[in-house]
């Protein structure tokens, strides 16, 4: 694939970024964007995971624009390294559900792409308006279908295609390509062969098992770094699982990848499971950042939030980090 991006200045980025998470202190990723603009006010309604549930979160790149915006800044202003473009939803699944007969697109012309680039350039825009911090733009590929669904993930040719169609809006505007949330090996692996086509770093994150440290088709997690064998992965992590899941899977992960490579880990703050427990953990920030402890020691260099994981969870591990580098230079 052919992309028309100078992807010099991204890698540059991406490079001194990674070696700051070598440094004393691990890259601090966002939290759940999709949750967050629920805060916000946009709406999300549906079954936990289903495509449903991702219209108005996609749909706000295109109506509310400055409402994205805000969300990012809310995590940048928090101490966010990276920010992730608000395009989990945007995908050609959910842009079908927006252009339904009960949800149509406010403009008639507008495509996949103009969703896609639309919440890039919200990125941007965010990141422009803190010139006074280095802030990293990762572009997610995410599922193709609804998550926590291995049994949903279509076949590797026409996800490879999708992904290679997403990509080639993202690329242009993004310093690391994300596959975030990828429940089985060949799914990660379509989505991680369309990203190394863009030259850009490329960051592989799966989704857990809520009881035991398998991906959610049951791979474990040796099988899943395998099926990415030939692919050059710049970064392994976590996430959209439960916090204790990535606490047990992080020392196997570590176990499986070549030593010095960056791993990580950005879990959920709110229950995926749909047996009446409610959406949202009680989890607080002391609480998150006892978890996140937990992932350092392992040897993450890349730490987060994903659903359920707001600017305050963030800020808490920001400060909390700052706190130990200052209570270390006084020794």
């Amino acid at each position: 694939m052919n992309y028309s991006t100078d992807t010099s200045s991204n890698q540059n980025k991406a490079s001194s970024a990674e070696t700051e998470s070598k440094g004393r202190r691990p890259l601090l990723l966002d939290g759940g964007m999709g949750h967050q603009l629920r805060s916000m006010g946009v709406e999300i309604s549906g079954e936990v995971g289903s495509l449903r549930r991702f219209v108005g979160v996609a749909m706000a790149n295109i109506d509310q624009p400055d409402l994205v915006v805000e969300a990012h800044l809310a995590f940048i202003d928090a101490g966010a390294d990276i920010i992730t473009t608000n395009s989990y939803a945007v995908v050609p699944r959910v842009y079908e559900l927006c252009n339904s007969s009960d949800n149509e697109c406010e403009e008639s012309n507008i495509s996949l792409e103009n969703m896609l680039t639309a919440a890039c350039k919200a990125a941007c825009t965010a990141r422009d308006l803190r010139p006074d911090r280095s802030i990293m733009i990762a572009g997610c590929l995410p599922p193709l279908a609804e998550s926590y669904r291995p049994d949903l993930v279509g076949p590797y040719a026409k996800n490879l295609q999708d992904y290679r169609r997403i990509v080639a809006c993202i690329a242009p505007y993004c310093d690391v390509i994300l596959c975030e949330t990828m429940s089985t090996g060949l799914e990660a692996a379509a989505a991680c062969r369309a990203a190394v086509e863009t030259g850009l770093p490329v960051w592989v994150s799966w989704t857990l098992d809520e009881s035991k440290p398998v991906l959610r088709s049951g791979e474990t997690v040796q099988d899943a770094v395998a099926a990415l064998s030939d692919v050059n992965v710049a970064a392994y992590l976590f996430n959209c699982t439960s916090p204790e899941s990535v606490t047990k899977a992080l020392p196997i992960l570590k176990s499986h990848i070549p030593d010095g490579t960056a791993i990580g880990g950005y879990p959920n703050g709110f229950v995926t499971s749909t047996s009446g427990q409610g959406e949202y953990r009680d989890i607080s920030e002391t609480e998150y950042y006892d978890f996140a402890s937990k992932w350092m020691s392992s040897g993450a260099t890349i730490v987060g939030g994903c659903c359920g994981i707001f600017p305050r969870h963030i800020a808490h591990i920001r400060d909390q980090l700052r706190a130990r580098l200052h209570a270390q230079l006084r020794t």
